[in-house]
């Protein structure tokens, strides 16, 4: 049952916010990082940290260099839309560990901006950790959602992460192999994936495929 928050808490929750940004952040589990679209690291709360020596994600010279799968350019694509406005959430996976998970990328709140004295165009990266509920279906349907894939290309994505190899797929689909592989090398560029294996990982197959 839904209750009512008194007015007097909302506002000292609100003044707590605006006060110890560092400490809110901080204390939340889930990995967080605050970043400039140039990809300034400004904060990382204990979780990210921990992601980040972990071998996860990579800095250098105060700057995020990787994360997952993701590279500087990909990066730096993320936090620029984010900070004109546009969230986005993409899909991650590590390697050699092959966990998987999302990373949610927004705008910042302007009040921690301010309370932070951080720039007004910072951006908030959450990374979200294996989410074993989340179906194979789900997450192919999200990355045809996020990534524009086509028709075709979600069909024969759905397929391969069900284990058929290229030539049964082409033979379902009634297509030519060349034109599955064209599809395949499609998918992942959009994606962004390093290979065909790590994006069925990622799908929830475990299962190798002939290439």
């Amino acid at each position: 049952m839904l209750q009512t928050v008194p007015s007097d808490m909302s506002a000292r929750s609100s003044r707590f916010l605006d006060a110890q940004p560092h400490l809110v952040l901080g204390a939340l589990p889930q990995p967080l990082l605050v970043l400039l679209p140039d990809r300034r690291l400004l904060f990382a709360n204990a979780s990210a940290e921990h992601l980040l020596a972990e071998g996860l994600g990579q800095t250098r010279s105060g700057h995020l260099m990787g994360l997952g799968q993701l590279d500087a350019p990909r990066l730096g694509e993320l936090l620029a839309l984010a900070a004109a406005g546009s969230p986005s959430r993409t899909g991650l996976w590590f390697t050699p560990s092959l966990a998987t998970g999302w990373l949610h990328a927004a705008p910042l709140a302007p009040a921690i901006s301010r309370a932070s004295d951080w720039p007004l165009q910072s951006v908030l990266l959450a990374v979200h950790q294996d989410q074993p509920t989340l179906t194979q279906a789900a997450r192919i349907d999200a990355l045809t959602r996020h990534c524009r894939l086509s028709e075709a290309e979600r069909q024969v994505l759905l397929l391969l992460a069900d284990g058929e190899p290229v030539d049964a797929t082409s033979r379902h689909l009634g297509l030519c192999v060349s034109t599955v592989r064209s599809h395949v090398r499609n998918l992942l560029g959009k994606t962004q994936a390093p290979s065909l294996m790590q994006l069925l990982r990622w799908t929830g197959s475990a299962q190798a495929l002939p290439h």
